[in-house]
């Protein structure tokens, strides 16, 4: 087996001490600028690579980001977590995923992350709390939210507008012809459900219309397809619907099809929210909103390395209407 590189071995190829090769790993210290660059270039001849259990010793601080999910089922959070987890490695950050348990919200995790001295924190789909930002605050360490925003808490929060996509989708179905539409959603209390919705009435009102039905459930295919039986069964003459994802919109497009017969999207159109890579699989062209996730992800890097430069707390970011086969052109 190949003998670990250590500290030791790089300063003896560098010629100095190993004080100066800890205080370059750790970036703490004044170290002459042709030592580092000793230091640096006997590290890479090595493969050495530094201990993040002792930088966290020297520093008080770790290299990691911790991030904290909950249910992550839902097709946005695997393609958003992946992402991440790509650029902060991207930027030499380790990664540390937390995963919530049901009932578990994010005041009930923050202690227990905060022991690992990370350097930040990235909250994506747990329930949120009241105290967490001010936990974060007081131990210094950078605290976000992505993908949804919390009205109190002071917390920075990263999203799409979700409001703009929601009145998009209802003047593109306008435009096309529709009239009698409804919006099928996911959890009631959700930041970006709430939003769509509210986007999407506010889109139709424009128009003089109202939806005929304003419908929440879960973020899952099973209840788009549930709630669409029931719809067409009260509204016969429904022609659009809204989804607050893409997952609810492929069960929206499956019931129509193959449980009511219905031609989509000559009778009915449907809009969904995110553009998975499912939403684009031969068998649904679904029309929907594109989560700028590149930007996003961009933007939370931005808040968790520099967070003093940034007085704004939300930061919401346009989405992109994608026009495929489940609406009339």
């Amino acid at each position: 087996m190949q003998k670990r590189v250590t500290q030791r071995d790089v300063a003896a190829r560098a010629g100095v001490s190993q004080a100066a090769v800890s205080r370059v790993m750790a970036e703490h210290g004044y170290v002459a600028e042709d030592v580092r660059a000793r230091i640096m270039d006997a590290a890479a001849a090595l493969g050495y690579r530094p201990d993040p259990v002792a930088r966290t010793l020297i520093t008080g601080r770790s290299n990691i980001v911790a991030v904290v999910v909950g249910n992550v089922v839902n097709p946005f959070f695997p393609v958003a977590l992946s992402a991440l987890t790509e650029a902060l490695r991207q930027e030499d950050r380790e990664v540390l995923l937390f995963n919530a348990a049901p009932g578990q919200n994010i005041d009930d995790l923050i202690p227990g992350v905060l022991r690992y001295k990370v350097a930040g924190i990235i909250v994506m789909t747990v329930a949120l709390g009241s105290r967490a930002a001010d936990l974060c605050a007081e131990a210094g360490v950078p605290y976000v939210l992505f993908h949804r925003y919390a009205e109190q808490g002071g917390a920075f929060a990263v999203a799409c507008d979700s409001g703009a996509g929601g009145r998009e989708a209802a003047r593109h179905l306008v435009a096309t012809g529709c009239r009698t539409m409804a919006y099928v959603g996911g959890l009631e209390d959700s930041s970006p459900n709430r939003d769509r919705a509210n986007g999407f009435i506010a889109g139709l009102r424009e128009a003089g219309l109202v939806p005929v039905e304003h419908l929440n459930g879960a973020f899952t295919y099973d209840w788009g397809r549930e709630a669409t039986n029931g719809l067409l069964y009260r509204h016969p003459d429904l022609d659009a619907v809204f989804c607050g994802d893409d997952a609810i919109a492929c069960g929206v497009v499956d019931a129509l099809r193959y449980d009511l017969g219905r031609k989509v999207p000559d009778e009915v159109s449907v809009i969904g929210f995110d553009d998975v890579p499912q939403a684009n699989w031969a068998a649904y062209r679904l029309t929907t909103v594109r989560q700028p996730l590149e930007a996003m992800i961009a933007q939370t890097l931005t808040l968790l390395n520099h967070p003093e430069d940034e007085a704004r707390r939300l930061h919401l970011l346009p989405g992109e209407m994608i026009i495929r086969a489940t609406t009339r052109r």
